[in-house]
């Protein structure tokens, strides 16, 4: 880790860009730590930001700017190298293998870093779909000559070096949108690393225990559902599903008869995943709309909207991971995050279904300020993450699993200081419902159908 230096992660959300600036901790007991500097959360408007990707670069502009500058104030840097995350629908991930002979192999020496870099960044070469770019290469295992399943190549003897690679690329035009807002916020911003929302969110919440012992994050989201599977500290899985906690939202509104954004308060402020003990006569008073009477939902019936869709994200995410082989590795369970992990028993409704450990999960490793409590909660975990992508690596085997930060320019960059084979990729959409069932094998007639 590299400590005293400052890093500022930039989120950019459908709802919101939380920015997060940091320090690494020096030296002692906190040196796994970081020190939180400044932060700030700014609103974007409705639409500038769909399904993860940013639609209205002048709207998206201006809410990096306003949020910079609060971060800004709050920390007394001049920010001018930040760190952003992307998500959305329009990433995709696929498997691919590659292999090289190495020119030095027949002097006998042994594989070398420099061997091992060089083949992740041919990696960023691969063939993928049209109008995408490869932004992440996570190396799975190596192959050294007839050695498969290598964790460590580096120091072993031979001729071919190969890999087996989760690739994580992105709609081309989407992160253009992204690097124009940038610009827009500020001509001289540099971006350092592009990052994967989700991956950077895995940094701030998993432990390291965790993540050598086995794990399943699942960030909800406000449009999707991610799933990232650590074993062995290395990425095995990554996958993603077209529902998050809009949907819940918008369950509500309808179930209701409220709007939107009364229905997203109702679930912030009362809404629990299991319905279970909730009395049927806790009525809540809903102001739906100016100049009316106030509306009255019962408790009850919100709890079991929350619950029925709660129920579809966590048979979705059980079924997944028996899918990706890992489900018997998974020591550490699951851990929650996202916007919707806040819903209070939501661990024990994905207990349920999957019958796995399950905890919902904040930033760990932050040094006890005011601050730091401040930004512990969900919102800012991915901001956090990216603060943590530019003092660790996220694979200590490789050089960086990010594209090289030249790609990444916003226009005429001024550093202010101090501050092959293709598998189909994972789809979103499809007849997952037509054997969902079948795949879990199993029903919790406790929480009927799911």
């Amino acid at each position: 880790m590299a400590h005293d230096k400052i890093v500022v992660g930039v989120d950019i959300g459908s709802t919101k860009i939380a920015v997060i600036a940091a320090q690494g901790a020096a030296s002692g007991s906190r040196q796994n730590n970081i020190e939180i500097l400044g932060f700030s959360e700014v609103p974007v408007p409705a639409g500038a930001v769909v399904n993860g990707s940013v639609e209205n670069i002048k709207q998206v502009g201006s809410a990096i700017k306003e949020a910079l500058a609060e971060a800004s104030s709050r920390s007394d840097l001049d920010i001018g190298v930040v760190n952003v995350s992307f998500s959305g629908t329009h990433v995709k991930i696929s498997s691919q293998s590659d292999g090289v002979i190495r020119p030095s192999a027949s002097s006998g020496e042994e594989v070398t870093q420099r061997d091992v870099d060089q083949l992740v960044d041919d990696m960023y070469r691969a063939k993928i779909e049209p109008n995408f770019d490869v932004l992440h290469v996570l190396p799975m295992e190596f192959v050294v000559d007839n050695s498969t399943g290598v964790r460590e190549p580096v120091g072993r003897t031979g001729i071919k070096l190969g890999g087996n690679f989760l690739v994580v690329s992105a709609n081309n035009q989407s992160i253009l949108r992204t690097k124009k807002s940038l610009a827009d916020a500020d001509q001289a911003l540099r971006c350092d690393k592009l990052v994967f929302g989700p991956l950077a969110t895995s940094l701030a919440v998993l432990t390291d225990n965790e993540i050598k012992a086995g794990i399943a994050m699942v960030d909800i989201g406000d449009h999707t559902t991610d799933l990232i599977i650590y074993q062995d500290r290395i990425v095995r899985h990554i996958a993603s599903f077209p529902i998050g906690g809009r949907h819940i939202t918008s369950d509500l509104a309808s179930g209701c008869g409220i709007q939107a954004e009364n229905a997203e308060r109702l679930k912030k402020e009362y809404g629990t995943a299991v319905s279970a003990d909730i009395p049927l006569n806790i009525e809540i008073l809903v102001n739906y709309l100016a100049g009316r009477t106030p509306k009255q939902v019962l408790k009850k019936n919100v709890a079991l909207i929350i619950e029925e869709r709660l129920k579809e994200i966590a048979a979705m995410v059980y079924a997944e991971i028996i899918r990706s082989g890992y489900l018997d590795k998974l020591i550490g369970g699951i851990v929650l995050t996202g916007g919707s992990a806040n819903i209070d028993n939501i661990e024990v409704l994905f207990e349920k279904v999957t019958d796995m450990s399950v905890r919902v999960g904040y930033p760990e490793n932050l040094e006890r300020t005011a601050k730091a409590d401040a930004v512990s909660n969900a919102s800012f975990s991915t901001a956090i993450g990216l603060a943590w992508a530019g003092l660790k690596s996220i694979d200590p085997r490789v050089k960086s699993v990010c594209k090289p930060a030249t790609a990444f320019n916003t226009g005429n960059v001024m550093h202010k200081e101090p501050v092959k084979e293709t598998k189909e990729p994972v789809k979103k959409n499809g007849t997952f419902w037509d054997n969902i069932n079948s795949i879990i094998g199993k029903k919790d007639d406790s929480l009927d159908d799911y």
